[in-house]
């Protein structure tokens, strides 16, 4: 296989790739706290094709990575009392599925059968203790602070639990809106800025991401033209060295 095809089909399989991510931050438009995704390459140490003629050091790229937008989405005015947004970016809610804790910035919080506050997916949003938060089904609407701190009439509840990290960018993606620190340590957020009656939108920029479909689109008909013409040289070359013998 010549270089041409080479560079022609690593190309078209990075830019697939590149169109599924950009397609995936449109679709989350409306996805509460969804931060932006873009895709990063790097070098591809192991080759998966090399060329027979020279030179034959062609060389390949490959999506190794995803780096996140992490800034704080605007924050939409819902009126709802357990709708809770987070004006300092680097600043999560902490939550428990089973055992185990995640963070996330989707605030939109809801009261289960038993008046525990969850998530819209059901995860148990902690405190400052790690312990679930328990709310009184007579006690009517509660009160949130900024400084997070919730309470029901004269009784408080408690103060939600959250957390920033050293690097928000590394953190990794579970699902559900849900978000594991790795090897980083959550760290306690002084002024988290909570905004009660609010959800964080998501940051998607819809006017960016679709000039970059456009681009994509563009480069992947101009590696596609590439791939073509060099299977057609490839056909030509072949055809007329048969036709000499």
């Amino acid at each position: 296989m010549d270089h041409a095809l080479l560079v022609g089909l690593n190309l078209q399989r990075s830019l697939r790739q590149r169109m599924d991510i950009v397609a995936n931050n449109l679709a989350n438009m409306n996805t509460a706290a969804f931060k932006t995704e873009v895709a990063m390459n790097d070098l591809v140490i192991e080759r998966p094709a090399r060329a027979n003629d020279i030179p034959n050091d062609v060389r390949f790229t490959d999506i190794n990575a995803m780096q996140r937008d992490m800034r704080a989405g605007t924050l939409k005015l819902t009126g709802g009392d357990l709708d809770v947004g987070l004006e300092e970016a680097n600043a999560f809610f902490a939550v428990r599925v089973g055992e185990d804790v995640f963070y996330t910035r989707d605030g939109q919080f809801k009261l289960d059968n038993l008046s525990r506050l969850v998530t819209s997916e059901g995860a148990f949003v902690l405190d400052n203790a790690g312990n679930e938060m328990v709310f009184d089904p007579e006690g009517g609407p509660p009160q949130i602070s900024e400084g997070g701190f919730v309470r029901q009439g004269a009784v408080e509840i408690g103060q939600l639990g959250i957390y920033g990290f050293e690097t928000p960018g590394a953190l990794e993606k579970t699902g559900n809106n849900l978000w594991t620190p790795g090897d980083q340590e959550p760290l306690d957020v002084e002024t988290p800025n909570v905004r009660q009656g609010f959800v964080e939108q998501s940051n998607v920029n819809a006017v960016l991401e679709i000039t970059r479909m456009i681009e994509i689109s563009r480069a992947y008909t101009s590696a596609s033209s590439l791939v073509k013409d060099a299977d057609e040289l490839r056909k030509n070359a072949i055809s007329k060295l048969g036709s000499a013998q």
